[in-house]
C-alpha cells in the first residue's frame, strides 16, 4: 500500500524546474497530498485491525503469520491534472508511503518440482467483515471465520509434511529394492516402473529382468515399507508345447 504527500514548498506558487504553479494547480496538489495522507492512514488502521483479528483468534505471530507495516517519507515528482484537456503538470512533493505486508505462514510440497523439497510458503489473504479468504489453503475462494482458517492452515501444513514423508519413504524403498536385487543378480536388468490399479491408485514397481526374457515384478508398499511379488513371467515356460507343459506339471 503506497500513500500520503506533502508539498516541499507550502507557498501557493512553487518553483519547480523553472515553472510556477498556478493557484488552481496548487489546489490540485494540495488535494492530492491530502488524499494520499488519508489513504496512508487507512492502510495503517487496516493493518492494525487485521493483526488484532488474527491475534484474537489464536494465530501466533512468527508461527501462523508474519507482518510488517513501514511508513516512509520521500521526495517524488508527480504528474497531476489531465492530459486529455492539456492541463497536466508536474510538481515535486514529499510523499508518505505505507507499506503493509501480512501473510499466513505455511509449507508446500510439490512432487513435480525438480528438487522435491518441503518448502516454507507465504499465503496472501483478504479480510472482509471479520472473515478471511485464502484460496491456497482452503482450495476455494470464499470467506471463512478466522478460527476455521487457522484450522485449515494447520491441516494444509500437516498434509504437505505427510506428502513429503511419503515421498521420501517411497524414494528410499525404491532405491533400496533396486540396490538389493542389483547386488543379488548383477547380470539382470533392474528397473523402476509406474503401476496403477483402480483400488490402489498409483504405485511403484521394481522389475528384475533376466537375459532369457524372464522377469519378476515387485510392487512397492510404502506404507509398510515392503515389496511384494506382483507379475512374473517365465520365458522358458512360454516356449513349451501343451504336452510338454502338462508333463512338467505332472512331474512336479
Amino acid at each position: 500500500m503506497k500513500e500520503t504527500e506533502n508539498i516541499k514548498d507550502p507557498n501557493q506558487l512553487d518553483l519547480f524546474a523553472g515553472v510556477l504553479l498556478t493557484t488552481e494547480q496548487q489546489e490540485q496538489a494540495n488535494t492530492y497530498i491530502e488524499t494520499q495522507k488519508k489513504n496512508s492512514e487507512y492502510a495503517q488502521n487496516k493493518h492494525k485491525q487485521v493483526v488484532e483479528l488474527l491475534l484474537e483468534n489464536n494465530f501466533v505471530e512468527g508461527v501462523h503469520f508474519e507482518q510488517s507495516c513501514k511508513v516512509t517519507i520521500e521526495t517524488r515528482e508527480t504528474t497531476l491534472g489531465s492530459r486529455y484537456n492539456n492541463t497536466s503538470f508536474e510538481a515535486e512533493v514529499e510523499i508518505e508511503e505505507c507499506d503493509s505486508q501480512i501473510y499466513l505462514l505455511g509449507q508446500n510440497f510439490y512432487i513435480w518440482e525438480t528438487d522435491k523439497k518441503l518448502k516454507p510458503a507465504k499465503f496472501w489473504f483478504n479480510v472482509e467483515k471479520g472473515k478471511i479468504q485464502c484460496g491456497p489453503i482452503t482450495e476455494q475462494y470464499r470467506f471463512c471465520k478466522p478460527k476455521t482458517i487457522l484450522e485449515k492452515l494447520k491441516i494444509h501444513n500437516e498434509k504437505a509434511a505427510n506428502q513429503f514423508e511419503e515421498f521420501k519413504q517411497k524414494e528410499n524403498l525404491e532405491k533400496n529394492t533396486i540396490n538389493k536385487y542389483t547386488k543379488l543378480y548383477p547380470d539382470a536388468e533392474v528397473i523402476s516402473k509406474d503401476g496403477y490399479t483402480k483400488y490402489r491408485g498409483s504405485f511403484k514397481i521394481v522389475e528384475v529382468k533376466f537375459k532369457s526374457g524372464s522377469y519378476v515384478q515387485f510392487e512397492l508398499d510404502t506404507y509398510n515399507n515392503k515389496e511384494y511379488i506382483g507379475k512374473r513371467f517365465d520365458a522358458e515356460l512360454e516356449k513349451l508345447t501343451a504336452e510338454e507343459l502338462l508333463e512338467r506339471f505332472n512331474n512336479q
